[in-house]
């Protein structure tokens, strides 16, 4: 939880660190004619302007709630045909109304003056109003929308940076408003930078620097600019880092290391090169006498540095004397809270320490910095900044099992954060804090409200939380993710003690609906978050009955990997349900570890059967009894944690494996899995890569000996299909082809990866101009299909026989769980790690051969994978169990 404060105090800080030192600068550049802050010349001796100027002694003593309301009744006495000055009297509300976090009245005035210019004849400023507004909905999340104000419709804004058809860029070109051009450079750098557009956010801050140096009068927009470079490298380093880790959990060949080193390399050079952008940023706002800009440039550099960095205690001293110099506002109250966060030991610890530690936790800089935050924001009835205040205060309690104070700061966060507008995203923070309170004390009912309110608080968030920042996204599974889990837990709690395999529905106190509804948006959040906002997520409420009312022969199984636990639910055919509980999650990670090795380990003699036994009376045993009185013929798994790196099919009963007593598939979430096809003319575009070849990243991928056979099998299988092969396959081709003609299957008998990152899952083409492969993404992939064929039906099936799913994270399976819905297809099968490609191309000739003849896709697999055990007795089965059907099974 404490990561996710830092996170999100951290958002609201670089959303302040170029958009508040714009704000600085153009309260300088502004034309001196019409002011700032104040009236025109020639309106002085009117009570007008005699009211404005008294609002602005308010605002400079932060007395901002006084400014506003004086301003407001100025409003009322200008005439209507003083448009300039009421424009003036707006923008002055704006600026009062963005200290005290009152984003939507922000808006509200920035628009209105943005409207009184252009009405004005002043299109200068009309242009910079427009970038004004774009910076608060940066600040909101809302970068598309932001984009488009500062470069015209969404498909300008998208091109290559400062390309813009209209917009506050394009205005400032128009009106040759030096000032303008290079405000609204930083704000478009901002928006491409929270959107992961860090390339073109890089070229755009360097054209924007470049007018700069050319023009000394822009001087004071230098440290704003340069501490927005500084962010965008230390993004660029993150992002790094996190492919280097991921490429390190794939099964790298020796020439494809060298992708790791040079990756690990790059991320180091970006860290330096924001640390360097940070110190030139604190220099050039030091020489404009730029505190407020100062204290964002040096707020990024202690964010960054680490505690043995030579200049990480000076940066501290200085922040300290910065925060007591500058008026109170909203970005000096968070400034106050990361100050004190920097006082902890550890400053990336997301839950409490042990009491052997506890002294570190609070060292008396945390508590006096927290209560500094907290004055700040009491002084300016910032209600949001004061929710951070108060919450960490009674997190730092919670730590010290002081009940006594946790629970009274935590209520008072929570009240700030309900009275703060657009706070949802501190509220369920503090909710949540008030379960876990409840909860260490043994008050389950308290408890269990409480996590309730805060996934209710969060789910109505949660797209625009878990995609609009692109630095919680990869923080998910310490922030977000535990909400869901302790809850999931405590609502198991009385159903594992008791029930073991008894009917749930005779447990008191157990909502079996509530818990897997619970599980299903975990699931759900899992997936948004792993693919960020390039993937839009729709779930269907009704999907578990609509899937099931005409499928009387299918049991969903769920899992939910807890710390001391796991527990498997199953909703069998004839609507009851029933739970396993399986002790030891820790033992069971290993047991699935092994198995999952045994599988790959091709060079032994004889398959060891041991591990594959344990699972099997661990999870299916209980059951036995069940699935045959309900006549169960299909299990659809719901899998969790490291169980998704796993094939159900191999499960071993003693004498058969799981796959020839039941069809097996696996959804990520039911709610998020498709309807059957309305058609089963089954037509693949079928392509193929079967050379040895790298792709533009540097990863080198061996030969597919068998794949041209693959092809033409499908071909002959499937009639009406078309094929792709090596050079035929490039990105050009395959998406003439979606367009020719409507497939039902999109067969990929191609390298790829399912990885820890988003951009390291993928498949790849054949050589392109350059003689190198290509990397589609699965968002790219989607976007591919949805651009080729927009009013088409989904395709059915997706098929990759030769992708490889990375080991050690069971992160890298979302990719893999979610490729059918990023896809947008109704199911998919794809390899949990390279197949043989000619025990492949066998494989799915068959599948396809049992798709001709009706059956189920399930069923259809089923069937292909006993025809391989039966003609292969005794071989290992991790040369069919890693294809796996995902999503719909029918």
């Amino acid at each position: 939880m404490y990561r996710l404060l830092h996170r999100l105090l951290k958002r609201q800080l670089r959303y302040l660190l170029f958009c508040g030192g714009l704000i600085g600068v153009l309260a300088i550049a502004h034309p001196q004619p019409n002011g700032w802050l104040g009236a025109p010349a020639a309106a002085q001796a009117q009570r007008p302007a005699q009211l404005v100027q008294t609002g602005v002694e308010a605002y400079q003593q932060g007395e901002y709630a006084a400014a506003i309301a004086i301003w407001s009744q100025a409003l009322t006495v200008y005439p209507e045909d003083a448009v300039a000055e009421r424009a003036i009297v707006h923008e002055n509300m704006a600026r009062a109304q963005q200290q005290m976090g009152e984003t939507q009245a922000e808006i509200a005035a920035w628009a209105a003056a943005a409207a009184a210019y252009e009405a004005s004849g002043n299109p200068t400023q009309f242009g910079r109003m427009l970038t004004e507004q774009a910076q608060v909905y940066i600040r909101l999340g809302q970068h598309q929308r932001a984009a488009a104000l500062l470069c015209g419709d969404q498909k300008s804004a998208a091109a290559a940076p400062l390309q813009c058809a209209g917009g506050a860029y394009a205005i400032a070109v128009s009106t040759d408003d030096a000032v303008g051009k290079v405000a609204a450079i930083g704000s478009l750098a901002e928006a491409y930078r929270l959107t992961g557009d860090y390339e073109t956010a890089l070229a755009a801050l360097a054209i924007g620097l470049e007018q700069i140096q050319a023009q000394g009068q822009l001087a004071a927009f230098e440290a704003p600019l340069l501490n927005s470079l500084g962010n965008t490298q230390a993004r660029l380093a993150r992002v790094k880092r996190q492919r280097a880790e991921a490429a390190e959990l794939l099964n790298l060949n020796n020439r494809q290391r060298n992708v790791v080193g040079r990756l690990k390399a790059e991320a180091a050079a970006h860290r330096q090169a924001a640390l360097q952008a940070f110190s030139q940023a604190v220099g050039a706002a030091s020489r404009q006498a730029d505190h407020p800009t100062e204290l964002r440039s040096r707020l990024s550099q202690l964010i960054l540095a680490t505690t043995s960095d030579e200049a990480f205690d000076a940066t501290r001293e200085r922040l300290a004397q910065l925060i007591s110099e500058l008026p109170a506002s909203r970005e000096t109250a968070y400034a106050a809270i990361a100050l004190a966060k920097s006082y902890r030991a550890d400053r990336q610890s997301v839950t409490c320490p042990s009491a052997a530690a506890s002294e570190q936790y609070s060292p008396p800089q945390l508590i006096d910095w927290l209560q500094v935050g907290l004055q700040i924001a009491d002084q300016i009835n910032d209600d949001r900044a004061r929710s951070f205040a108060l919450g960490e205060l009674g997190h730092v309690a919670e730590c010290q099992q002081d009940w006594a104070l946790a629970l009274p700061f935590t209520n008072r966060a929570q009240q700030a954060a309900s009275d703060a507008l657009e706070s949802a995203d501190s509220l369920y923070l503090w909710e949540w804090q008030m379960a876990r309170l409840y909860k260490a004390q043994g008050q389950v009912d308290k408890a269990t409200d409480f996590y309730r309110q805060a996934i209710a608080t969060l789910e109505g968030i949660r797209t625009d939380l878990l995609t609009a920042n692109r630095d919680l996204q990869f923080d998910f599974r310490d922030t977000v993710e535990p909400i869901y889990r302790q809850y999931i837990a405590l609502q198991l709690a009385t159903a594992v003690d008791e029930a073991a395999v008894k009917q749930l529905a005779a447990l008191p106190n157990f909502n079996v609906t509530e818990t897997l509804q619970t599980v299903d948006a975990l699931r759900l959040a899992e997936l948004q978050n792993f693919f960020g906002d390039d993937c839009v997520i729709v779930a269907a409420d009704d999907a578990r009955t609509r899937l099931l009312a005409n499928d009387p022969h299918t049991a969903i199984i769920t899992s939910v990997v807890l710390p001391e636990y796991t527990a498997l639910i199953a909703n069998l055919p004839d609507g009851t349900e029933q739970i396993v509980r399986v002790e030891d999650s820790t033992a069971l990670k290993v047991i699935a570890t092994d198995f999952r090795a045994t599988l790959t380990r091709f060079t032994d003699r004889v398959f060891d059967l041991s591990a594959a036994s344990t699972l099997y009376q661990q999870f299916m045993a209980p059951l036995e009894a069940e699935f045959a009185r309900t006549q169960t013929e299909t299990l659809v798994f719901v899998q969790d944690g490291f169980l998704r790196n796993i094939p159900m099919a191999a499960l071993y009963d003693g004498e058969q494996y799981l796959v020839q007593k039941y069809a097996v598939a696996t959804t990520p979430a039911l709610s998020l899995t498709a309807p059957p096809s309305p058609s089963k003319a089954w037509r693949a575009l079928a392509v193929g890569l079967s050379q040895e070849i790298v792709t533009e990243s540097g990863y080198e991928f061996d030969d597919l000996r068998s794949v041209p056979q693959e092809l033409a099998q499908v071909a002959e299988t499937l009639p009406g299909s078309k094929r792709l092969l090596n050079e035929e396959f490039t990105i050009e081709n395959f998406q003439a082809a979606l367009k020719d003609a409507r497939y039902t299957v999109l067969h990929l008998a191609t390298h790829g990866q399912f990885s820890t990152v988003p951009d390291e899952t993928f498949v790849i083409t054949g050589p392109n101009a350059t003689g190198k492969a290509d990397e589609i993404t699965f968002n790219q992939l989607e976007a591919l299909i949805r651009e080729s064929s927009p009013n088409a039906e989904p395709v059915d099936l997706i098929t990759l026989t030769a992708c490889e799913t990375a080991t050690g994270d069971d992160r890298s399976t979302l990719g893999l769980a979610g490729v059918a819905i990023q896809a947008g297809a109704r199911s998919a099968i794809a390899s949990l790690w390279p197949v043989d490609d000619a025990t492949a191309a066998t494989l799915i000739a068959s599948f396809y051969s049992n798709l001709q003849a009706h059956q189920s896709k399930a069923q259809a697999l089923r069937n292909a994978q006993i025809e391989v055990i039966n003609n292969n007795p005794g071989d290992n089965p991790g040369h069919w169990a890693p294809l796996i059907l995902v999503g719909n099974w029918q």
